[in-house]
């Protein structure tokens, strides 16, 4: 039988009930006077039943309601229906339910609070063809910037969550940031040189082909209605940045991938060997191209639209950015792809649908993933990835420790995954990551559950005040995590870094790293590392 316990027990019933325990920072489920709080499930629709059981010590005024998926889109369109199942009282909980049915699909249930007061309460969803089960959680949106003119200067300040302002020695939730001076005049499309050297604001409606800018203290601004566009087609960036201390500014890319690489098994790395006969080896990495290439550091990228293309916006060893608040959604790759980042913040970001199915060169064919990604990091350090928002992308969050490239240090702030095909967050053969206040769900609009909520093999995670509801529970995606790899695997409170030593890195070798076929629709075992 299937059991996922879905919030953490209030301490008076752990003796009572038999489902596993969530981690001891996770708080007590709380429901506020008037409110509700949602659930899903995947139920195969065998007629088997579907167990719905709630405790709670004050129990007036609660109550559970079960919905068919018939009843769920009624809901969608406004309409009120009549519940199939509603919890009642029985010796062993609360509030119980139990109901099979022949139809297959998503059900859910809903826990409403008609009380005056606050209530505190447990819910388990159980059964042999129910699987997925989670709640629907709010959208976490993006944070809010603002701008404001000083001198003649302008200021971007984003507000961080607590637990953010960590790179760059920052230690204020507020980030100003100063931008070039934007100039009076636009540049036509035909006037742009072809090393751009200074400052320029795109004219409005025109169409602009690749633009490169080499230099310091650098702006790229679009024109006030956003109607300007820069586009690239196949391997190569519409921007490509050189330099320190550069700004890109609510400009709009239109991008293509190129043919050879829609559909195709897409490379992380410099190079990927698969043992055919003759041996094939991909060229990847920023080679596949797309909206942005940042090769620089103190630099800013905000309020950018990438539409198209493989890659939203790459940065190779740069140090001290930040990328906040681009649009990096329906890619053919990743929306974010970084090398070597080094105390940059990425806030803000959303980064939907990034995924794509494929059919590897030895011939195997995946549905999703094929290493695709909302955000990826490659050797990356001390920074700070918070309040992005991210639906059904193959891999939301991403950092692969694999081929000597471990990713430290870096903090997980406040980020929203929700119905990622693999995983909503993967930190591999990795030291002091520390993942606080995300949030893994189903997708709302599809009612696609994410698979997995982290998977961390090889790497000792810090955590405080993660809600984790994927289709595999953090139980079990940490016991299969430690099961892939002979290298240590934990995740540990945050509460106890302190003082705590930190494993060392090691490299993981094929003796080592054991992650199976197939698992989050990767397929490491055919990948020769260089």
């Amino acid at each position: 039988m299937k059991r996922h316990s879905l919030l953490l027990a209030l301490a008076l019933f752990l003796s009572l009930l038999c489902a596993h325990v969530a981690t001891a920072d996770t708080p007590p489920a709380t429901l506020t006077a008037g409110a509700k709080a949602e659930y899903r499930l995947d139920y195969l629709g065998d007629g088997s039943p579907i167990n719905v059981a709630l405790d709670a010590p004050n129990p007036s005024g609660i109550s559970v309601l079960i919905f068919t998926p018939a009843q769920v889109e009624e809901l969608h369109r406004g309409g009120k229906p009549t519940p199939v199942g509603r919890g009642t009282p029985n010796r062993n909980h609360t509030l119980y339910w139990s109901g099979g049915f022949k139809i297959r699909g998503v059900y859910r249930v809903f826990v409403e609070n008609n009380s005056q007061g606050p209530v505190l309460y447990r819910l388990d969803i159980t059964g042999s063809a129910v699987n997925g089960a989670a709640q629907v959680l709010p959208v976490n949106l993006p944070p809010l910037s603002g701008v404001s003119t000083q001198g003649g200067r302008k200021t971007l300040t984003v507000t961080l969550p607590p637990g953010a302002a960590t790179a760059n020695g920052q230690s204020s939730t507020t980030v100003r940031l100063t931008m070039p001076v934007e100039p009076q005049d636009c540049t036509h499309a035909n006037q742009v040189p072809a090393i751009v050297d200074r400052s320029i604001k795109l004219c409005p409606n025109e169409v602009y082909f690749a633009l490169n800018i080499s230099g310091n203290h650098i702006g790229v601004f679009s024109d006030d209605q956003h109607t300007a566009v820069v586009t690239s087609a196949g391997r190569q960036f519409a921007i490509t940045i050189q330099g320190a201390g550069n700004w890109v500014e609510g400009v709009t890319i239109q991008a293509r991938a190129d043919s050879t690489d829609q559909g195709a098994w897409l490379c992380l790395y410099d190079d990927c060997a698969f043992p055919t006969v003759p041996p094939i080896t991909l060229h990847g990495g920023t080679r596949y191209g797309g909206g942005i290439l940042l090769q620089g550091s103190n630099s800013i990228i905000h309020g950018v639209t990438v539409k198209g293309g493989t890659i939203g916006i790459a940065t190779v060893g740069g140090r001290s950015n930040y990328i906040l608040e681009n649009q990096l959604s329906d890619l053919n790759g990743w929306g974010s792809f970084n090398m070597g980042s080094v105390g940059s913040y990425y806030v803000g970001n959303v980064m939907n649908r990034d995924n794509h199915a494929c059919t590897t060169p030895d011939g195997r064919k995946f549905l999703h993933g094929c290493e695709t990604s909302g955000w990826v990091c490659l050797g990356c350090s001390a920074n700070v990835v918070a309040r992005n928002h991210c639906e059904l992308s193959a891999n939301c969050f991403y950092m692969s420790g694999e081929r000597g490239l471990a990713s430290n240090d870096n903090r997980f702030v406040a980020n929203y995954c929700a119905g990622a095909t693999d995983n909503c967050f993967e930190l591999t053969f990795s030291r002091g990551n520390i993942l606080r206040d995300n949030v893994s769900t189903a997708d709302q609009n599809s009612d696609k559950s994410c698979k997995y909520p982290f998977w961390i093999g090889g790497s000792t995670v810090y955590h405080q005040g993660n809600s984790w509801e994927c289709a595999v529970d953090e139980e079990e995606a940490l016991r299969q995590a430690k099961e892939s790899t002979t290298l240590p695997t934990d995740m540990i409170p945050l509460s106890a870094m302190a003082g705590s030593a930190k494993p060392p890195t090691r490299n993981p070798s094929s003796a080592t790293s054991k992650r199976l076929l197939g698992k989050g629709a990767v397929a490491v075992g055919v990948l020769q590392d260089k």
